[in-house]
């Protein structure tokens, strides 16, 4: 039960965190703060809010740990554990945490919308699957009985692609799906020179936007409530996982070397290139760059935003169309074998009447 209310709680948990900033910021002790919300959980019968409050007042009875990283490990999503551990770390922790309330919106936002952008092309490759099949067969089984002289031109590629998909197609779907996984997995966990020259691609693209705009957010977040850039970068690679952790080890062992040099820190691949740009363009202008990071933070965070979302509906449109083409393709394809056949038995008519 209470992994499902962690999940009805998780797509919420956003106005959870600003009732959290406001009782903070009213010197409301945490756990009077909770109190309050499973006596009104129960109240309104929220379920979900009642069983996630009470597994985090449990833990604070048992003494776990007073951190809110902590507090809410394995009850919040994975994503929140940096912005929260921001928060632990932030002077100001009223305004850190209505900054995570904007930064877990945003993560939303983008997971709504990857979603819904991906819902049209996973429809459009099932039924392309199925089309295809079908008409693959049938032009087949016409192919055992039509003449050689229908099989020239466009009607003998369609025969030769559906042979293909009838002898190999299930292969190509298993090998379709195992590369899918191995890319899925590596979005997180592959590093080294060879990932850097592949960060422009398609899906890792849009891999390193979204994490741009979560550190981008998680920097400005902290920077604002106090913490040093150092810091910062020190507890998103503490809390990050392979990919991420290595991108920020990069800028920190940059900035270690060139401790002014910031363009060149954070131009080392984990920032796309229209915010390199923006940071450049920042850096004439600003005083310091602690108020380069929050402008960042502030206005880059939702320009990257509008590019994921942009870069999903691409990606989403490509596969469409790829797919909706082959199904096209092979259903054209019957019906030209199909006139030609009709064509064929005419003229053999004609033929045999003369």
């Amino acid at each position: 039960m209470l992994k499902l209310s962690k999940l009805i709680w998780a797509t919420r948990r956003a106005d959870f965190y600003r009732d959290l900033a406001d009782a903070l910021e009213r010197k409301v002790a945490i756990r009077d703060h909770l109190l309050r919300m499973l006596s009104n959980a129960r109240m309104l019968k929220d379920q979900a809010t009642e069983h996630v409050v009470r597994a985090i007042l449990q833990r604070l009875a048992a003494g776990e740990s007073g951190s809110l990283s902590d507090l809410f490990s394995g009850i919040a999503p994975r994503s929140d554990h940096l912005p929260l551990a921001a928060v632990d770390r932030a002077e100001d922790k009223p305004l850190a945490l209505r900054m995570t309330a904007a930064a877990v919106e945003f993560q939303i936002r983008s997971l709504r919308t990857l979603a819904k952008e991906l819902a049209v092309p996973i429809v459009a490759v099932v039924l392309t699957v199925l089309v295809v099949a079908m008409t693959s067969s049938l032009i087949l089984k016409i192919a055992a009985e039509a003449p050689p002289v229908i099989w020239t031109g466009f009607n003998g590629f369609v025969r030769d692609v559906a042979t293909f998909v009838l002898d190999y197609g299930l292969f190509l779907l298993l090998g379709l799906a195992v590369a899918l996984s191995v890319l899925i997995m590596s979005l997180p966990r592959w590093i080294g020179v060879a990932r850097l020259k592949v960060e422009a691609w398609p899906f890792y693209s849009l891999w390193r936007s979204y994490n741009a705009a979560i550190v981008l957010s998680s920097i400005a977040m902290m920077v604002s409530a106090g913490l040093a850039l150092r810091e910062a970068l020190e507890t998103i690679r503490q809390t990050s996982g392979p990919w991420l952790r290595w991108h920020v080890s990069r800028i920190i062992l940059s900035l270690e070397e060139e401790p002014e040099d910031y363009l060149a820190a954070f131009g080392r691949g984990l920032m796309p290139p229209t915010v390199r740009a923006r940071l450049a363009s920042l850096m004439d202008s600003a005083r310091n760059f602690g108020d380069v990071l929050v402008t960042l933070g502030d206005k880059e965070v939702a320009a990257l935003g509008a590019r994921v979302t942009f870069a999903a509906s691409a990606l989403s449109w490509g596969i469409t169309v790829s797919a909706l083409s082959l199904a096209v393709l092979m259903s054209v394809g019957q019906m030209t074998i199909a006139s030609a056949m009709a064509n064929a038995t005419t003229a053999d008519r004609i033929l045999e009447g003369g």
